[in-house]
């Protein structure tokens, strides 16, 4: 369809506030107050982790402003109000939250919301599964039913509006961009027609594909063309071609965090008790723990059909010394039973912490109970702070506005990506030329590339800490 202009993208966006709030319509949102409130009908299986994501509003407020919560439990049918605080001097907002937003390194301080920019007019191309083929335009009901599942459309529309939402910033900012969005329908046919529009090769970069194999297929397309091309959504090993920027840092580069912050703590503590449940997708973590741990407790959950017994753990786990398991699965009903397993069997005088390698997004189903990973201190590395507190209470805002819901993990991504790529070119007029640049930070993501092999990387990996109810960094440096 080249240039989406058609009657189906149009749709999809008066379509986008129906999926948006569970909301009371009576209640109206002003501009002129400091707090305001939404109503939230809790559905079943909802938990206060998943509310809490889900407005991007930390649970301490939640609780704060609902008194009828008693501890962490909520019910079916409860009705919540759910805060959100407000400015109403937009400058003054603005000012606030990018300077919020901008990062400082160990060494230099970099702010690139106040430099001037050297380039001022961006083009930019946006490249996504929309599979807007798929979408029947001429049924509002059949329309409806597609987009209230998770697919590559609502991934898609996710990232696009939280793209739209950083152009807008830019605006403000006196940068004009220039978008040209493109559906590549997932198809190889497809990415091979967008390759030979002759303006492909006078975008300052392109955000997109989504999937590793249509990123490989587009960088192999225009090899040879000074375009920067970004991977914006996935972690897993793509091929680094010129001038192809891997904006997630790779599962290697967490593990490898991983394993300096392991061997940190061996410093300060040599002989833990350490238990290392694995399965077959984690056996080289499992022989680089060994290497580390030689008389560590294996439990292979491959040989018991997924199930650890809790009178085998409760018998290794000791006392006088600290407790180090090692949970090397993305099996959901692994993770789910062992962390609730191992949170029973914490008492005052056995502390137990439990850690991976690898967090994939498995982590965030509802049935993984927050509680259970802050009282085992579970640590992990990732690419992104899982905070939804204040600071994003503007962009709440104008996704309300504009889109009729709240921004999720992918939107928010989206917007900080796409507003860190464009104040990297309009400050050295090519994006390649800002891979020296000291680390951006952002809210929820940070940026850092690095050359690796033909292309480059992002290697600004964060090492995370549950506590409680809420998570903090590891600062190892």
């Amino acid at each position: 369809m080249g240039i989406m202009r058609s009657k189906r993208f149009l749709l999809l966006f008066i379509l986008i506030p129906i999926f948006g709030l569970s909301q009371n319509p009576d209640v109206e949102i002003e501009s002129d107050i400091n707090i305001k409130f939404i109503e939230h009908n809790v559905k079943r299986k909802q938990t206060l982790f998943t509310i809490s994501n889900l407005y991007n509003v930390p649970i301490d407020l939640i609780k704060k402003y609902n008194p009828q919560i008693k501890g962490d439990k909520i019910s079916k049918r409860m009705v919540l109000k759910i805060p959100f605080i407000t400015r109403s001097d937009t400058e003054k907002v603005i000012k606030e939250t990018l300077a919020k937003q901008v990062s400082k390194s160990k060494n230099k301080k970099l702010n690139l919301f106040d430099s001037v920019p050297n380039k001022k007019n961006i083009s930019l191309a946006f490249i996504a599964p929309f599979n807007l083929d798929k979408i029947d335009v001429d049924s509002i009901e059949n329309a409806k039913k597609y987009l209230e599942k998770l697919n590559l459309s609502t991934l898609s529309l996710d990232f696009y509006s939280g793209t739209l939402s950083a152009l807008e910033t830019a605006k403000k900012l006196g940068i004009k961009i220039k978008l040209d969005t493109y559906d590549n329908k997932n198809s190889f046919e497809e990415i091979d027609r967008i390759s030979n529009i002759k303006k492909i090769k006078n975008y300052d970069f392109i955000i997109g594909p989504f999937i590793p194999r249509n990123i490989n297929k587009l960088s192999s397309n225009l090899q040879g063309l000074d375009v920067p091309i970004i991977s914006p959504l996935t972690s897993n090993e793509i091929e680094l071609n010129e001038n192809v920027f891997q904006s997630i840092p790779s599962k290697r580069l967490q593990k490898e965090l991983m394993f300096s912050y392991v061997d940190s703590l061996i410093v300060k503590d040599p002989d833990p008790c350490v238990m290392i449940i694995y399965d077959s997708s984690s056996e080289k973590q499992k022989v680089k723990l060994l290497e580390r741990f030689p008389y560590a407790e294996l439990i292979d959950t491959d040989l018991s059909e997924g199930l650890v017994d809790p009178e085998i753990t409760d018998s290794l786990l000791v006392t006088k010394k600290n407790n180090l398991v090692f949970l090397e699965s993305q099996n959901l009903n692994v993770i789910t039973s062992v962390s609730s397993m191992l949170n029973s069997q914490i008492s005052n005088e056995r502390n137990i912490k439990m850690l991976t390698s690898y967090r994939s997004e498995i982590y965030e189903n509802e049935n993984i109970s927050l509680q259970h990973l802050g009282n085992l201190k579970f640590t992990y590395p990732t690419y992104f702070l899982p905070k939804f507190g204040e600071e994003l209470s503007e962009l709440n805002n104008e996704f309300l506005a504009n889109f009729g819901k709240l921004p999720n993990k992918t939107a928010i991504r989206a917007y900080e990506i796409t507003l860190d790529l464009i104040l990297r070119t309009s400050y050295r007029r090519k994006l390649i030329k800002s891979i020296d640049l000291p680390e951006t930070k952002y809210y929820q993501n940070r940026f850092k590339y690095q050359t690796f092999e033909n292309g480059f990387i992002n290697n600004s990996v964060l090492l995370i800490q549950h506590d409680d109810l809420d998570v903090f960094e590891i600062d190892l440096k």
